[in-house]
C-alpha cells in the first residue's frame, strides 16, 4: 500500500452526518441564536408521506421568547445534514419577505376566501401577473426601492384605469412612462 493511496481513501465506517448544528448573528442589531436538532425518521412513524428527517429549530433573539419550529424532509441525513439544512431554512426566508410578503400584505392573500381549486388557482395566476408588472414598473421609477404595490395600484388606476386599458390593449404595452 502506498501513503498517497491510504489518504485518498474514504473512511469506512462512513461517518454518520452531524445532528446539531448553530448560528450565532446578528439581526436588526440584535444577537440571534438558532440551533438545529435533527434526526432520521420514516415515514411511518410522523405520518407525512416520503419523510426522511425531522428537525426542530429553535431561535433565540434578545429580548424576546424563543420560538420553535419543527421541520421535516424526504433528503435522508446523508444528503442533508444539520448545518446545511439550518443554511437552507435561514435562505428560505428570502421568499417569504420577498414575494411572499407582497402577496400578503399588498394583496391580502391571506385573507383570500377562495374555496373552488379553478379559482384559487386563477387568482394566484393574476396575482402574480400583477406582482411581475409591478416589479417592471417600479424597476423604471425614480428610488425603486421605496415604491410599493400600492403605488403601483394607484399609478394604473388614474385616469378611470386609461394605463390598465392601454396595458391590455396595445400592441406593445409600455410600464416605462406615464402617459
Amino acid at each position: 500500500m502506498s501513503v498517497g493511496w491510504i489518504r485518498r481513501r474514504r473512511r469506512f465506517p462512513p461517518e454518520p452526518p452531524a445532528t446539531l448544528a448553530r448560528t450565532v448573528e446578528r439581526n436588526r442589531g440584535r444577537p440571534e441564536t438558532r440551533t438545529l436538532q435533527s434526526a432520521p425518521v420514516t415515514a411511518e412513524a410522523v405520518g407525512f408521506p416520503l419523510a426522511a428527517q425531522a428537525a426542530r429549530v429553535r431561535r433565540e433573539v434578545a429580548g424576546q421568547a424563543p420560538v420553535t419550529v419543527g421541520l421535516l424532509t424526504s433528503l435522508p441525513p446523508q444528503r442533508l445534514d444539520a448545518a446545511r439544512w439550518l443554511a437552507r431554512n435561514r435562505q428560505a426566508w428570502g421568499i417569504e419577505t420577498g414575494l411572499h410578503a407582497r402577496l400578503d400584505v399588498s394583496r391580502r392573500d391571506d385573507q383570500c376566501r377562495l374555496r373552488q381549486p379553478n379559482a384559487v388557482w386563477v387568482h394566484g395566476m393574476m396575482a402574480r401577473l400583477a406582482n411581475s408588472l409591478m416589479m417592471e414598473w417600479r424597476s423604471h421609477q425614480r428610488a425603486p426601492s421605496q415604491k410599493t404595490t400600492t403605488d403601483f395600484a394607484a399609478w394604473m388606476a388614474a385616469d378611470h384605469g386609461r394605463r390598465v386599458l392601454l396595458a391590455v390593449t396595445a400592441r406593445r404595452p409600455n410600464l416605462k412612462t406615464a402617459s
